[in-house]
C-alpha cells in the first residue's frame, strides 16, 4: 500500500464519521468536536522505539512495534485538532471547568475509536493488518514515583505521543503535550501495521524543539502543576483532574488553550 492510498482511506473514514458532534446541555447549540487528523508515519524498526524502553523515557513496560505485531513494518500516528469553536469556548471560560470541554473532551475517545474502527476495516479489506496497542487487552500502565517523591512517572506498554514524535508529527512541550503544526489542543491515536509505508521526515532533533518555553501554560494552570523551569507535575495534575471529575464531571484543558501553541507550533521553522 502506498502512503497516498493510506491517506485516501483516512480521509474517507473521517468523512464517514456520524458522531463527531456534541449538543451542549442547556444550550440549543451543536458543535463539531474534531477536525480531520494530521497523519504521520514511522518505520517499525526506528531505533527510537527501543530508546523508549529506557526508564528515563517511558520504561521497560514499553513494547516495541514488533512486540505487538511481529510482522510490523510501520507505525502510524494521528493528531485530531479540536475545532476552533470548541477551543474558543474553552479559552474564554473563567471557571475551573468548562461545559464545552466537558462535552467535547468527554466525547473525543468514542469519536476517535469510531474513526479507527472504520479505518481498520477499510485497511483490512485491502489486505493490511493492524494492531492498536492502546486498545489491547494486555496494555499495561505502571505508576512509578520519582526519586524525590514530588511527582510520578507513567511507564506504559505504548504511548500515542511518543509514536507521534517518531512519526514526525511534533515535539513535546513543557506541559508534556505534543505540539504539532496545528498546535497542542487536540487528541491523539496511533497503531502498528504490516503495511510498508514511507516514514515521514522528522523536522526536528530535540524533544522540546517546537516549544518556546514561554511559561504561559504555567500561568494557565489553576493548581501550579507546571513550573516555569520544569515539566508538568503529573501527580498534581492527576489529582486536580480527579477532583474536577468528582465535583463537576468535567475536565480541565486550561494548559491547552489561550497559549501560543494552542493551534500552531511557535518554534517550528517556516
Amino acid at each position: 500500500m502506498t502512503n497516498e492510498r493510506f491517506l485516501e482511506l483516512v480521509k474517507e473514514s473521517f468523512e464517514a464519521l456520524e458522531n463527531n458532534c456534541v449538543t451542549l446541555s442547556g444550550e440549543d447549540v451543536t458543535l463539531q468536536v474534531l477536525e480531520a487528523p494530521l497523519t504521520g508515519f514511522a518505520a517499525a524498526d526506528d531505533p527510537l522505539f527501543e530508546q523508549y524502553r529506557d526508564p528515563e523515557v517511558i520504561g521497560p513496560e514499553f513494547r516495541t512495534p514488533a512486540g505487538f505485531l511481529p510482522e510490523a513494518k510501520s507505525v502510524v500516528g494521528f493528531f485530531f485538532p479540536f475545532t476552533e469553536e470548541v477551543r474558543r469556548r474553552v479559552r474564554m471560560e473563567t471557571g475551573l471547568a468548562s461545559p464545552t470541554w466537558k462535552a467535547a473532551y468527554g466525547t473525543n475517545s468514542s469519536i476517535v475509536d469510531t474513526f479507527l474502527d472504520d479505518l481498520v476495516y477499510r485497511l483490512e479489506e485491502e489486505g493490511v493488518r493492524v494492531v492498536q496497542p492502546n486498545r489491547a487487552a494486555d496494555f499495561e500502565r505502571k505508576t512509578v514515583p520519582t526519586a524525590d517523591g514530588e511527582d510520578v512517572h507513567f511507564s506504559v506498554s505504548w504511548s500515542n505521543r511518543h509514536a507521534m514524535y517518531a512519526a514526525g508529527l511534533g515535539t513535546f512541550g513543557t506541559h508534556r503535550h505534543i505540539i504539532t503544526e496545528k498546535g497542542c489542543c487536540g487528541t491523539t491515536a496511533s497503531f502498528i501495521t504490516d503495511a510498508d509505508l514511507a516514514p515521514t521526515k522528522r523536522e526536528y532533533t530535540g524533544i522540546y524543539e517546537w516549544c518556546i518555553h514561554c511559561g504561559e501554560c504555567s500561568d494557565r494552570c489553576p493548581v501550579e502543576a507546571i513550573p516555569k523551569d520544569g515539566l508538568r507535575n503529573l501527580r498534581k495534575c492527576s489529582a486536580h483532574g480527579g477532583a474536577l471529575r468528582e465535583q463537576f464531571g468535567g475536565f480541565c484543558g486550561k494548559c491547552l488553550t489561550a497559549v501560543p501553541c494552542e493551534d500552531r507550533a511557535p518554534a517550528r521553522p517556516e
